[in-house]
């Protein structure tokens, strides 16, 4: 069977397209998109196998390429034209997005693409090009970032809106379609460039297993159609509950009886937190295996009648009164980031990468800046040869000034004083501890505590400042880039 019965086919197995309509089809330009807008044609319209169905193009401009990236635009709609299919083209700029919601450029990306496209579709189908290399690297990615058992699934034929043809299909094939049938596709240099962690999995990780386990690829698909079944059955159960559990549901919050959700089994209680918290974004949960286990120690305490709270990466804010626990997705420019305490409502100043802020209630400014082309030329010389000495005579550090991964770091930070329930990972350790008892430990007086700025990423604090840096943020020998934080007095 060739790739257009075999994508027929799955697409009937799954159900994937409506009986009459539209189907929008996300086009990138690439082999993959350009495969499936090329299928879709031959299977869609009048005389073709589905009749009632028309397809529409859409190709996001996300601007991280400058001109190339309105080539690519240009490029794909004239090959929709070409193919008498209708086209819109849209353009974000995805690095200022990042600076804006405070994310990576990676996850500000995928959440311009996603929100792009739904509003060329209105509530139609949405077909990518997601295929089987796609689906391994995202397992892959979850694993890497401690998803749970939802996330072991993958990626399914068909989520909401999302429709997935391609799926069973292996990149190497569409790449093969599109030369039978002389389709050139566009060259995205982005996929090679290694801020990105899913290129880093694509082209080290993967590589890596794959010499250890030639069949890895195919390992990774059969766990995840194992898996599938378990959290199928996981899902009904959150759905048998769920009426008795959510009092109430708006855009930005959803009420919980808090006595029958915390008598559910643990399993069911996080299943039904990571469906309650997915649809206050957009279907994916900003909660990870820490924000559960902090989750779980607000709603242990005893009623004393005091409201408590705790807000989280994204402006995820609970709050829990001893009746109800209730989940609200606050404005990302007003929230608390990241995990507050409490009802403290102390302020976060947004940095960018390079800026400089004042901290809120303090006498201190907190400045990025990038260290120039020339110095980094000779600090990567030096990291190859993995001569430490060298890079700190290069990099010189102060009690005020320390020196971070910038591709770690991201393209924004935010910076405030502490709160209660602030931990970090102090440089050289394995585990998080909490700032009060680093501070304690480093013999900081109680009466400057307060007063002292913390520099947060979108998941975690980056630097005590004038007191220590986080190891995650370290400088290795992967290291292309670097920035340097500054504490200085106003």
């Amino acid at each position: 069977m060739d790739i257009p019965d075999r994508v027929t086919a799955y697409i009937e197995k799954h159900h994937l397209f409506p009986g009459s309509g539209e189907i929008i089809v996300a086009v990138s330009g690439g082999a993959d998109s350009l495969c499936l807008l090329h299928l879709l044609n031959r299977l869609c319209g009048p005389g073709k196998r589905y009749p009632q169905l028309r397809l529409h193009a859409a190709h996001l401009n996300h601007m991280l390429r400058g001109a190339a990236s309105e080539q690519d635009a240009e490029t794909v709609a004239k090959i929709a034209a070409d193919w008498g299919i209708p086209c819109t083209v849209g353009t974000v700029d995805v690095p200022a997005l990042a600076r804006e919601e405070h994310r990576s450029l990676e996850d500000a990306a995928r959440v311009a693409r996603y929100r792009f496209l739904r509003q060329v579709a209105q509530g139609q189908p949405i077909a990518v090009a997601h295929h089987a290399d796609d689906q391994v690297e995202t397992l892959l990615l979850h694993w890497i970032r401690g998803s749970g058992l939802a996330g072991l699934v993958g990626m399914l034929p068909k989520q909401q809106d999302i429709i997935r043809p391609l799926l069973a299909e292996s990149h190497a094939e569409s790449i093969t379609y599109c030369r039978q049938h002389a389709i050139v596709p566009l060259e995205d240099l982005s996929n090679t460039d290694p801020r990105f962690l899913r290129n880093r999995i694509r082209h080290e990780l993967l590589p890596l297993l794959e010499s250890l386990n030639p069949g890895i690829q195919e390992t990774l698909l059969r766990n995840a159609d194992s898996v599938r079944v378990d959290v199928e059955w996981i899902e009904t159960q959150v759905d048998a509950c769920w009426l008795t559990i959510v009092l109430a549901q708006q855009e930005n919050s959803i009420k919980l009886d808090a006595r029958t959700f915390l008598a559910l089994p643990l399993s069911l209680y996080r299943h039904l937190l990571r469906r309650v918290t997915a649809r206050l974004y957009d279907g994916q949960s900003p909660l990870e295996a820490r924000h559960y286990r902090l989750l779980e120690q607000l709603l242990a305490h005893k009623n004393d009648g005091q409201e408590r709270r705790l807000d989280f990466p994204r402006g995820l804010r609970v709050i829990y009164d001893f009746n109800h626990v209730t989940f609200k997705r606050l404005n990302i420019h007003t929230a608390i980031h990241p995990m507050g305490g409490k009802s403290d409502t102390r302020e976060a100043a947004l940095l960018s990468v390079p800026g400089c802020v004042e901290v809120v209630g303090t006498s201190w400014q907190i400045a990025a800046e990038m260290v120039p082309e020339d110095v980094m030329q000779q600090v990567r010389q030096a990291l190859q040869r993995e001569d430490w000495p060298q890079v700190w005579r290069l990099l010189p550090s102060t009690r005020h000034t320390v020196y971070a991964d910038a591709d770690k770091v991201g393209p924004s930070v935010w910076v405030r004083t502490r709160l209660p329930g602030d931990r970090m990972r102090p440089l050289g350790m394995i585990h998080e501890k909490k700032v009060q008892d680093i501070l304690v430990d480093k013999h900081i007086a109680r009466h400057e505590r307060d007063f002292i700025p913390l520099v947060f990423s979108p998941s975690h604090c980056i630097w005590l400042a004038g007191v220590c840096l986080d190891d995650r943020v370290k400088i290795s020998r992967e290291t292309q880039r670097i920035v340097r934080f500054l504490m200085k007095q106003v």
